[in-house]
């Protein structure tokens, strides 16, 4: 036998040696790896199966005071003291995980929620060296204390007005030991607090060199009370990959995320009291999220390089200059959220051209006039930036577009497949309406009218009653009158008096459109009454329109039209169809489905130039064959 086909042999002999070995040795490997990859070998086959589901596991572990009490309340005839239910929680929580450790049966995810009378912690830190000990994966700790409710907005204007919160307040303190736990992984602490003397304490008295497996620590409504209680999470926990800040209390005034030297994502969400800045400046960080009103956040050039994730949510950036051109800032980013409350002076244009980006969304106030977005890769792109002039989107992989303004671009240029699944245009008119108004929207149509399926949405509150009677030559067409693939949303919105709405606002609003659908909602009886009428008596006049289309009355190049009220088919009915506008004002707000939002649906078959010219050809044939 030649050694090519012998080695051909011997690995196909030694393919499946492992699953051969005794079963307790298998645990023994197992107990070597993370619990997530334990769990994942049950997907193998289903040796694999029988070999991990024999190898115990607890997915989920959670010891909750108040589903505890709740049910002991339940379970009871006479109610028990809240002292012996405290008792009685930590009595079972303490026998329960003490068989756990014991066993050493690894936990995927272990939740810890105490609640604690008075400043009386001896027996939760009694529990917590428990915890400690126990081979979890996923920790989270949430010690329920009498001032933890800090947090709401009422009795934290209380503790403000009245006393210092870090100085009166009782909250349990953070025990360190936690950290070094071998197994755990991700680390969720809430409703504690954590301070500088604990965690010095804690180094001083540990091996320099044992340092915490921790990669993912998450603070949501922690109380940190100086920048070394940071610094010393950050020497006790060095391979920290990921932080999130959630609603959290700081003694500092700037939070330094250079203290996490293998940093990749940072969030910062929520009001976070007394702090008023974040610095990235000297990270590497791959996906960075701060959502926090008026929070500075301090970024430089060499911070963005490997920034693939952006989001910024109500916050001030000190470097607006960056936003400029997203392309050389951030070079690797896939992924952008840019949202409101920046007023950034001289940042008049946004420009991207990155090559790996997936999903831009930008919203802005003011300001920005101009916006150039030339991604091959993007498929989603959300656009809320009131007053832009000018917009450039080639984006030939694009899926989704959502574009929302008070006023219609004066240039806009598209490069988007046809095959999009939806581009939605929304303006919102809060101003007095004429003419130039609906001649743009029917310009800025004729520029997409390409793409397959377009939505246009348009929010008007209380539309002028003096719009002049709109010709249809003053749009040209005559010539250019053409259907569009256009679905029109309005909804009718008052502010104070209500005011009835033109039928020259109609008549402008069907020609500058000529939409395939039109829904209508809000406070629309004169709008939905108006378009029943010339419905009605949609036939063609022959002083006007005999061999043309009508360049007088849009109803005349209506060929056919469905009316419905949401599902129900009214086009017979027209009539009831007016009477139920009256009964959809009522109770508008508390709707929430779109279609009770815009339950007054029309489809309209449009002639076209086209139509006219076969129709002319079918007679002119007829007439030849004829002589």
């Amino acid at each position: 036998m030649s050694l090519e086909k012998k080695l051909k042999l011997s690995i196909n002999e030694d393919a499946d040696r492992f699953s051969e070995l005794p079963e307790h040795m298998i645990h023994h490997i197992l107990s070597f790896v993370s619990i997530k990859d334990v769990v994942r070998t049950r997907l193998l086959s289903k040796t694999w199966k029988s070999l991990s589901t024999s190898y115990k596991i607890l997915l989920d572990l959670h010891y909750d005071h108040n589903s505890f009490a709740m049910e002991l309340l339940l379970d009871t005839e006479s109610a028990p003291e809240i002292d012996e239910i405290r008792d009685r929680f930590m009595d079972y929580a303490d026998n329960h995980l003490l068989r756990v450790v014991q066993q050493q049966i690894p936990v995927l995810k272990l939740a810890v929620d105490v609640a604690v009378i008075g400043s009386e912690f001896f027996r939760v830190d009694q529990f917590m060296e428990l915890v400690g000990k126990a081979k979890a994966e996923e920790l989270s700790i949430f010690v329920q204390t009498r001032d933890f409710h800090w947090y709401y907005a009422d009795e934290w204007d209380e503790w403000y007005d009245g006393g210092d919160i870090f100085e009166e307040g009782i909250f349990y303190e953070f025990p360190y030991s936690i950290t070094l736990a071998k197994w755990l992984r991700s680390l969720t602490i809430r409703g504690c607090k954590v301070t500088s003397l604990a965690s010095k304490n804690f180094i001083s008295n540990n091996n320099a060199s044992t340092y915490s497996s921790l990669r993912q620590l998450c603070l949501s409504r922690v109380l940190l009370f100086s920048e070394e209680a940071l610094s010393n999470i950050a020497s006790c926990c060095p391979g920290i990959e990921v932080i999130e800040f959630n609603c959290c209390n700081f003694l500092i005034t700037t939070l330094k995320l250079s203290k996490f030297t293998k940093l990749k994502k940072a969030s910062v969400v929520g009001q976070q009291e007394y702090l008023e800045s974040v610095d990235i400046t000297e990270t590497n960080l791959e996906s960075f999220h701060c959502s926090c009103v008026d929070l500075n956040c301090l970024i430089s050039l060499a911070a963005c390089r490997y920034m693939r994730v952006l989001e910024l949510h109500h916050c001030y950036l000190s470097e607006p200059d960056l936003l400029k051109d997203l392309t050389t800032s951030f070079p690797l980013l896939e992924k952008a959220k840019l949202f409101d409350g920046i007023p950034y002076e001289g940042l008049d244009s946004i420009t991207v051209a990155n090559s790996d980006l997936r999903s831009l969304k930008l919203l802005f106030n003011r300001d920005i006039r101009v916006i150039s977005v030339k991604c091959p890769n993007l498929r989603h792109f959300d656009c809320y930036i009131h007053g832009l002039e000018e917009v450039y989107l080639d984006c030939p992989k694009l899926r989704t577009c959502y574009y929302n303004s008070l006023s219609v671009p004066r240039l806009i240029l598209l490069d988007l497949p046809t095959d999009i699944e939806y581009i939605v245009f929304s303006f919102s008119l809060h101003y007095k309406l004429d003419k130039s108004w609906f001649i743009s929207i029917w310009k800025f149509l004729e520029q997409i009218v390409g793409c397959n399926t377009v939505y246009l949405h348009l929010y008007c509150l209380s539309p002028s009653t003096d719009v002049a009677e709109f010709g249809l030559d003053e749009l040209e067409a005559v010539q250019a009158f053409k259907p569009k693939n256009v679905h029109l949303q309005v909804v009718i919105g008052y502010a104070g008096e209500r005011r009835p709405i033109s039928a020259a606002f109609v008549d402008a609003l069907l020609w500058s459109t000529c939409p395939a659908t039109l829904s209508i909602g809000g406070d629309c009886y004169n709008i939905v009454k108006y378009l029943c009428e010339k419905l009605a008596e949609k036939s063609r006049d022959g002083s006007c329109c005999d061999q043309q289309l009508c360049s007088k009355y849009w109803w005349h190049n209506v060929s056919d039209f469905k009316a419905k009220y949401k599902n129900e088919d009214m086009k017979q009915n027209l009539a009831s169809l007016v009477e139920l506008t009256k009964q959809s004002r009522r109770g508008l707000s508390n709707r929430i489905s779109n279609i009770d939002r815009m339950p007054f649906r029309f489809k309209f078959d449009w002639h076209s130039v086209e139509r006219f010219m076969a129709k002319l050809l079918v007679e002119m044939a007829g007439s030849n064959l004829n002589t």
